[in-house]
């Protein structure tokens, strides 16, 4: 059986238009792709920074309650105290109030992110401390 070749006659006009008809497809697939990678990236970092919030608020919580230890053995203590826990850190500083009344400041500290706690502290005279006020940032 002999093989039969079929000829295919286009029109001048219609030669181009189903490469012209899938360019326009794929640069339509490929705006809606970089968009979707744009806001996937952006819902990330943001979801990132969220996490990172009670990490930093439990970080600085550590450093109050280090602060409060200190001033526990010593109400006049007054040097900085810096400590580490797993990926991230606090600073606590102390400030004078008034003759018994102690200002703790403690910064929890995560990747470049920090978050600030402090509390007014009042010496008891009975022998324990007595916190005052509790600042948040919330």
């Amino acid at each position: 059986m002999p093989l039969k070749i079929t000829k295919m006659i286009l029109c001048g006009r219609e030669s181009g238009m189903a490469l012209v008809l899938i360019l326009v497809f794929t640069a339509a697939l490929m705006v809606l792709g970089t968009a979707l990678l744009s806001y996937a990236a952006n819902e990330k970092q943001i979801a990132d920074y969220y996490c990172q919030d009670p990490a930093k608020y439990y970080l600085a919580e550590a450093g109050l309650e280090t602060g409060l230890a200190a001033l526990q053995k010593d109400f006049y203590y007054s040097q900085e105290i810096a400590g580490t826990l797993g990926p991230g850190s606090f600073r606590v500083s102390f400030e004078d109030e008034s003759e018994n009344r102690r200002l703790i400041i403690s910064e929890g500290l995560l990747e470049n992110y920090s978050l600030e706690l402090t509390i007014i502290v009042e010496y008891d005279p009975a022998g324990g401390l007595i916190i005052t006020e509790w600042q948040a940032p919330f």
